[in-house]
């Protein structure tokens, strides 16, 4: 059987929205005679009669109006054919700007970005570091197609795809006496050196807490960003206690990573702008990053 060419369904909808011949016409920039063989032909093949022609105007059958929803649904599906050719175009050539934090920039984007790329190798991504304050102060102003953050954060829930919980670490130098041990507890820290986040930051108060409730000393002698943790114990200068994305590979083999116990529950999530749609891009971003962390 010939295929049914979509201009006939096309046609048909028109029509029955004016009710007028002449109209739609117009509005398809067609002559009559090829919108009544539309209609003709579109009749002869589904064997339906949806026009009563009997009238000055032309009005539906009770078939024809059965028929409405259907041609309505053919019309949404090449909608979606058409927008979904535009998304894959795009992948090719689009822009996609993404704010973070630099313990995720570190931790989370690089995985994220090269499983990215298989799938839209010819997009630019720019990936801004931003402290917490920064963060927040973009995130008001919605300046950003993505933004991957800590939480807890004060966020629409439509708006946001959760990254997933990670439980926090011990870092230490591989010739510390701790070293050893697979499973280092919070007791077994007690009056050893570290090396901690400023005071003040959300990441330092969590681990005082976390400390504060077994009854354990925490006064960091040296205080960095997550950025100098590594670096800083890779040096001996001390153990330091953090999320396992602010641990990035260590060159000289120097730095070790240990289940802490008890520890602290860290949670991230992606952020989506509130004054526009999602980008095809960010998602498909999203879709990558969250399937990476789930493997």
């Amino acid at each position: 059987m010939k295929q049914l060419p979509f201009r006939w369904i096309e046609t048909f909808r028109v029509i029955a929205s004016t009710g007028s011949m002449t109209d739609a016409a117009k509005i398809l920039g067609l002559d009559q005679s090829a919108m009544s063989r539309h209609i003709s032909s579109l009749e002869g093949y589904i064997g339906i009669e949806l026009f009563d022609r009997n009238k000055r105007r032309l009005r539906l059958t009770a078939a024809g109006k059965l028929m409405i929803p259907e041609a309505d649904s053919a019309a949404a599906a090449i909608n979606r054919f058409v927008r979904k050719a535009a998304e894959i175009n795009q992948l090719s050539e689009g822009h996609l700007q993404i704010i973070t934090s630099a313990t995720l920039a570190r931790g989370l984007m690089p995985n994220a970005l090269y499983a990215f790329k298989s799938q839209a190798s010819g997009v630019t991504v720019n990936i801004e570091v931003l402290s917490r304050v920064e963060l927040e102060k973009r995130i008001e102003g919605q300046q950003f197609d993505l933004c991957a953050v800590a939480l807890p954060f004060t966020y629409p829930a439509e708006h946001q795809v959760y990254i997933g919980k990670f439980s926090g670490v011990c870092i230490i130098n591989k010739s510390h006496k701790l070293a050893k041990k697979i499973k280092i507890k919070l007791t077994d820290l007690q009056g050893e050196t570290f090396v901690g986040l400023p005071r003040g930051t959300i990441g330092r108060m969590r681990i005082d807490q976390l400390f504060s409730d077994v009854g354990i000393d925490y006064k960091p002698q040296f205080e960095t960003t997550a950025v100098g943790l590594n670096e800083f114990v890779e040096k001996g200068i001390g153990i330091a206690i953090a999320d396992p994305f602010t641990v990035r590979s260590d060159s000289t083999g120097n730095v070790l990573v240990r289940q802490l116990e008890p520890t602290i529950q860290y949670e991230f999530s992606f952020l989506f702008p509130t004054n526009r749609p999602r980008t095809s891009l960010a998602s498909l971003f999203v879709t990558e990053a969250t399937k990476k962390q789930a493997s």
